[in-house]
C-alpha cells in the first residue's frame, strides 16, 4: 500500500501544441508509458456523490488498484495497493476489484461496500513524464469512447510553488488556460465537469 498527497495541475491541449511540446522536451525518440485506466462505482454513483475516483490500472508489467479522495482542489489523497500484472488485468476483464487491502478498507470506512461497485468505463493514455525543478510535468494522448485528447499534467512537490510554476510554463509556452475535467470526468462523460 502506499498513500501521497497528489498536488496537481491540469491543462487541456491542442494536438498542435501537444507536438510541439514533444519537440521542446525532446521527446520525439523517447519511449513513452502505455497505461489503461478501468474505472468503478455504484449504479446511484456513491463515489462521485463523494468527489472520489476508483481504477484499476494497467501498466505493461503491473497493474493498481486506486483511490482517489478528495482534500481541496488541486490535492487529492491517493491511497494505492500495488497488484501483479495478472491480478490486474483478471479483475479489469471480469470488472471486479480486490476486496481486500486499503482501498477496500477505505470504500468500507465511507460506508461503501466493494461488491455493490462495478467498471463504468475505461481511458487509455500514451504518457511522457518529464522531471523538472519542483515537480514532474507529463504529456497525455488520451483515447475514450470514441474521443482522443491530449493534455498537460503538473504533478508539484508544493502546492504554492506548483500553481506558480504551472502558470509560468503555460505562459512561456503561449497556451492558453483551459477548464481541464479529471480523466474519469473525461472518460465516463460526466455534464458540468
Amino acid at each position: 500500500m502506499s498513500q501521497q498527497v497528489e498536488k496537481e495541475f491540469k491543462n487541456l491541449l491542442t494536438k498542435e501544441e501537444f507536438e510541439r511540446l514533444l519537440v521542446d522536451f525532446n521527446l520525439l525518440e523517447v519511449e513513452p508509458l502505455h497505461q489503461t485506466n478501468f474505472y468503478y462505482d455504484s449504479k446511484d454513483g456513491a463515489l462521485r456523490a463523494l468527489h472520489m475516483g476508483l481504477r484499476i490500472r494497467l501498466y505493461d508489467d503491473k497493474g493498481e488498484q486506486t483511490l482517489k479522495s478528495p482534500i481541496s482542489k488541486n490535492e487529492k489523497l491517493e491511497t494505492t495497493d500495488e497488484l501483479s500484472l495478472e491480478e490486474a488485468t483478471t479483475l479489469a476483464d471480469n470488472g471486479k476489484l480486490k476486496t481486500d487491502g486499503y482501498v477496500a478498507a477505505l470504500l468500507r470506512n465511507s460506508e461503501i461496500e466493494v461488491a455493490d461497485l462495478e467498471q463504468i468505463g475505461q481511458l487509455s493514455t500514451i504518457r511522457y513524464e518529464v522531471p523538472v525543478e519542483g515537480g514532474v510535468f507529463f504529456l497525455d494522448e488520451s483515447y475514450y469512447q470514441d474521443q482522443k485528447d491530449y493534455e498537460l499534467e503538473f504533478e508539484a512537490e508544493e502546492l504554492e510553488t506548483g500553481a506558480l510554476l504551472f502558470e509560468q510554463f503555460l505562459e512561456s509556452h503561449q497556451i492558453n488556460h483551459r477548464h481541464t475535467a479529471q480523466k474519469i470526468e473525461r472518460a465516463l462523460n460526466y455534464p458540468n465537469s
